[in-house]
C-alpha cells in the first residue's frame, strides 16, 4: 500500500496558475471519480486553498498510481502544470501533510485557517467514500498533530500578515468593540481586514468602493454597508477607525478631509493605511486626536512576530518528527496486517481446492463426510500456519522483510498454485528523500 502527495503551491507556481486550478463542487467530484477510476488508485483526498492545490492518493502499485494521477491532472489543467508539480511518496508525503496542517508550509507560518481547511477536505472525501483506511488514518493523525503544535507551542501567537497586524494594532490603540469601522477598497488586503474584524465585535462596517458590482459582492460577504467615494467625507464624521487598502496611485484621504472631520467632533480617530502607494496623506498624523499608522509601522511589528514564530516553528518540527516516527510504526502494522490477510486468502484458496479434489475422489458420500473433511483441512491449515503467523507478528522485522518472507513462502514453483490476488507494495525507504519536481 502506498501514500503519494502531488501538489502545486505558492512555493513553485505563480498565483494565476493556482487560481485556474480551483474547482467548483461539481467539477471536484468529477476529478475525484476520474482518479478513483484508475486501477492503482483506491483512495483520494483533494485540498484546495488560495495558495495550494494538492491531491493525496493511496492504493497498490506506487509508480503506476503516480503515472495515472499525473496524467489525469495534466489532462485536466493543462500540460503547463507539470513544471510546477511536486511529488512526495510514503513518509515524505506524510511529513508534508503534518507540516502543512501545522502551518509550517504556509505562506504565513502559524496561520490558523489551514487546519479547518484540511479537516473539511477529509470530511468531504469520507462523506463521499473517496477515502478509506489509509488516508483516513493519515489525515486524522495529521489533524491531531496540527492541534498539538498549536497547543504546545506559540506558533500562532502574534499576527504576521499586514492585514491582521493592522486590525490588532488598531484594536490596541482604539478597541474595536462597538465601533464604526470604514474600509476603503475592495481588494485582497481589504478582504483580509474584513475577515479579521468580526471577532472584535464592531458595531458597524462601511465599505468604500469604486466598482458597484465588486462593492456589493464585498459587502454581501462581509456584512458591510456599501458607499461610494463621494460619500466618504460624510461617513468620516462619526467613524472610529479607518483602514485604507486600495491600489489607487493617488492620495484619497487628505489632511483637509480629516481636519474637517475632527473639527466637528471630540472623539479620537484611528487611521491605518496599508496601501502601496499610500492612500492617506501622512501629515494627518500631525492632527491632534488622530492616530495614524502606515504600512512601514506595521511591517516592523510583522517582522518581529515572524522571527518569534520561526523560533516556535523549530519546536513544531521536533514534534512532527516524533509523531512521524510513531506513525511509521502504525503504517507498518497496517501493511503487515494486509500482507497477512493476503497470505490467509492464498492458503484458503489452496485448502478449498484440495477439499474439492478430495470430495470428487470420494464420490457420492454423506454430507457429514464433507463436513469432516472440511473441518479437518481447516484444522490442519490453522495449526500449520499458526506459529508462522505469530512469529511474523512478533518479529521486529520491517514490512518489506515480512513481504519478502511471504513471497518466498508462496513462490513454490508450482504453476498450479495461484498467487494472492492483491499485490501489496511497500513504500520507499523513509531514510531517503523522495521529493521530485516534475519538469516534463
Amino acid at each position: 500500500m502506498y501514500i503519494v502527495n502531488i501538489r502545486v503551491t505558492f512555493k513553485t507556481a505563480p498565483h494565476e496558475e493556482i487560481s485556474h486550478m480551483v474547482l467548483l463542487d461539481s467539477n471536484k467530484r468529477k476529478l475525484y471519480e476520474a482518479l478513483l477510476a484508475q486501477k492503482n488508485i483506491s483512495e483520494v483526498i483533494i485540498i484546495q486553498t488560495c495558495n495550494r492545490f494538492e491531491i493525496y492518493i493511496a492504493g497498490t502499485g506506487e509508480s503506476e498510481g503516480i503515472a495515472q494521477a499525473r496524467k489525469i491532472l495534466l489532462d485536466w489543467f493543462g500540460a503547463n502544470t507539470a513544471k510546477y508539480m511536486q511529488i512526495d511518496t510514503y513518509l515524505d508525503a506524510v511529513n508534508h501533510l503534518f507540516r502543512m496542517v501545522s502551518s509550517l508550509d504556509s505562506m504565513v507560518v502559524g496561520e490558523s485557517q489551514i487546519l479547518a481547511q484540511v479537516k473539511d477536505s477529509l470530511n468531504y472525501s469520507m462523506r463521499h467514500n473517496y477515502s478509506r483506511k489509509i488516508l483516513k488514518l493519515a489525515f486524522q493523525k495529521a489533524l491531531s498533530v496540527g492541534k498539538k503544535v498549536r497547543t504546545t507551542t506559540n506558533i500562532s501567537n502574534g499576527k504576521v500578515s499586514i492585514s491582521s497586524v493592522a486590525v490588532d494594532h488598531a484594536n490596541f490603540h482604539s478597541p474595536i468593540k462597538d465601533k464604526k469601522i470604514i474600509i476603503v477598497g475592495t481588494g485582497k488586503m481589504a478582504a483580509l481586514v474584513a475577515e479579521y474584524l468580526p471577532s472584535f465585535n464592531h458595531r458597524e462596517l462601511v465599505v468604500i468602493g469604486r466598482t458597484p458590482i465588486k462593492l456589493k459582492k464585498f459587502c454581501d460577504i462581509y456584512s458591510g454597508c456599501p458607499r461610494t467615494f463621494d460619500q466618504l467625507q460624510q461617513e468620516l464624521k462619526d467613524a472610529d477607525i479607518i483602514f485604507s487598502a486600495t491600489t489607487c496611485p493617488n492620495v484619497l484621504i487628505t489632511k483637509e478631509m480629516i481636519e474637517k472631520t475632527i473639527n466637528n467632533r471630540t472623539k479620537q480617530l484611528t487611521i491605518i493605511d496599508i496601501a502601496m502607494p499610500e492612500d492617506v496623506d501622512p501629515t494627518v498624523g500631525n492632527i491632534s486626536n488622530v492616530n495614524y499608522f502606515c504600512i512601514d509601522d506595521l511591517r516592523e511589528i510583522s517582522n518581529k512576530n515572524s522571527i518569534a514564530r520561526q523560533e516556535e516553528a523549530e519546536k513544531a518540527e521536533t514534534i512532527i518528527q516524533d509523531e512521524i516516527s510513531g506513525f511509521k510504526n502504525k503504517l507498518q502494522s497496517v501493511h503487515i496486517d494486509r500482507l497477512l490477510s493476503n497470505l490467509n486468502d492464498y492458503t484458503e484458496e489452496i485448502r478449498q481446492r484440495e477439499v474439492n479434489k478430495s470430495m470428487r475422489m470420494l464420490g457420492k458420500t454423506e454430507k457429514r463426510a464433507k463436513t469432516v473433511v472440511d473441518g479437518l483441512s481447516k484444522s490442519i491449515m490453522k495449526k500449520t500456519m499458526h506459529n508462522f503467523i505469530i512469529a511474523l507478528k512478533s518479529s521486529p522485522a520491517s514490512a518489506e522483510e515480512i513481504e519478502r518472507l511471504i513471497n518466498l513462502f508462496t513462490n513454490n514453483n508450482n504453476n498450479n498454485v495461484k498467487k494472492p490476488n492483491v499485490e501489496v507494495k511497500h513504500g520507499k525507504d523513509v531514510s531517503k528523500r523522495s521529493i521530485e519536481t516534475i519538469k516534463k
